[in-house]
């Protein structure tokens, strides 16, 4: 990191001011700019800032030791943790009310290193951190057979990516559209990240024993008719929400997978029974994040034309397509881009595919049969959302490292 890369942060003087000052005035500073979380940490002789944007770190401003102590004690303090505890990790969530009067809830954990500690907040923002399944990036396609497929009445919904793909955000929403007071809806949560009016949440508890596995047995005793569990990662928690959903209820979980049929692998790592995932299982949607072109300042460059399925050219239909650089305004803090938005590889369980999964097909004859039924690959949609001018050649290739995406963003260099 250095200098020349640092983002601009002259909103209050450090050393002149109390670090609960400075610390409410820094963390409205990281929400306006869209910051997920703020990072305060230890280096050798300083205390650095950063936050991640849009999934790029990003520093900030570099403290004296001193200070900078200082200011990590309090946001200890914030999220609820002991200030005083500077041996072991702690973690807690809180909120803190900016000096324009808004409130953001955060959620902190702070870790020792070498040269100190860590300090992570997550920040939620209640009024911009409330997404709806529309905000999310769907284009209309995507949407209707989204929205139809969570109005199924029960099954098996996977929810899959890496660390940081924004599958929770998928949940939150798909459980905002079905919460109309219609459903009992009940979510697993580690840690609960919003609370969401008239829906049952309840938090994993692994330092009293009380794994997702434990509270699904539970939960399915109180009649829901949605259950989200926040992350399937073991075999009890796959095996019991394959029975729920094979046995009424509608089930929304996530897991850590590369595509939509390496989801199906990894429900098979976690030792599900194949014929009861295949009468379970109605759709998988595997996701990434792709930073999305500011649209008062990208710039159309002239690249070669980009050679794509006949699938994807139906999809764009009569839409005008160009390509596109990032360039910088005012109105994106001279990124060139605006806001994250959802690639996604949608996988609708179909008689074909239900049999292929009951007779436990390896994974690429799972995700041939897939594409041949129609769907569009994560590759197809990153270059779906290049030809619509929506983000560039450049980070589209970043999130999925396609060859012709990586020639096209050599080209725009």
């Amino acid at each position: 990191m250095n200098d020349s890369n640092k983002v601009d942060f002259e909103e209050v003087q450090t050393e002149l001011t109390p670090p609960e000052t400075y610390a409410s005035h820094l963390i409205e500073w990281a929400v306006e700019r869209h910051a997920s979380d703020l990072f305060v940490s230890d280096l050798e002789d300083v205390v650095r800032i950063s936050v991640r944007r849009m999934g790029h770190i990003e520093p900030v401003r570099r403290l004296a030791r001193e200070y900078g102590r200082r200011l990590q004690a309090h946001l200890r303090i914030l999220g609820g943790g002991d200030s005083g505890d500077m041996i072991r990790p702690s973690e807690g969530r809180g909120f803190v009310t900016t000096p324009s009067g808004s409130v953001v809830d955060l959620r902190m954990s702070c870790i020792p290193t070498l040269f100190g500690h860590d300090v992570a907040l997550r920040l939620f923002d209640p009024v911009r951190g409330a997404r709806s399944i529309d905000s999310l990036g769907y284009d209309a396609v995507e949407l209707e057979a989204i929205r139809k497929l969570v109005r199924r009445p029960s099954g098996l919904i996977l929810v899959a990516g890496p660390v940081a793909s924004g599958k929770s955000s998928t949940l939150y929403a798909i459980v905002d559209e079905l919460n109309d007071g219609t459903r009992k809806i009940h979510t697993l949560e580690d840690p609960i990240e919003h609370s969401i009016d008239g829906v049952m949440q309840s938090q994993v508890n692994l330092k009293l024993g009380l794994d997702f596995a434990d509270l699904l047995s539970v939960v399915l005793r109180h009649s829901p008719n949605v259950i989200m569990i926040g992350e399937i990662r073991d075999p009890r928690t796959a095996a019991a929400a394959v029975r729920a959903g094979a046995s009424g209820q509608l089930v929304l979980a996530t897991i850590h997978a590369k595509t939509a049929p390496d989801a199906i692998d990894s429900m098979m790592q976690y030792e599900a029974n194949p014929k009861f995932l295949a009468s379970s299982l109605i759709g998988v949607l595997n996701q990434r994040l792709v930073r999305q072109l500011c649209p008062k300042c990208r710039e159309p460059v002239s690249l070669p034309e980009i050679k794509v399925r006949p699938e994807i050219i139906e999809r764009l239909g009569h839409e005008p397509t160009n390509q596109w650089r990032a360039i910088g305004c005012n109105d994106c803090f001279d990124d060139g881009y605006q806001s994250l938005t959802t690639l996604t590889e949608l996988m609708l369980i179909d008689d074909e595919l239900s049999e292929g999964i009951s007779s436990n097909l390896p994974t690429h004859e799972i995700g041939r049969i897939a594409c041949a039924g129609g769907m569009l690959s994560l590759e197809d949609m990153a270059s779906l959302r290049v030809l619509r001018g929506e983000t560039t050649s450049y980070e589209a290739n970043r999130v999925v490292a396609n060859p012709t995406l990586a020639y096209l963003a050599h080209e725009l260099a």
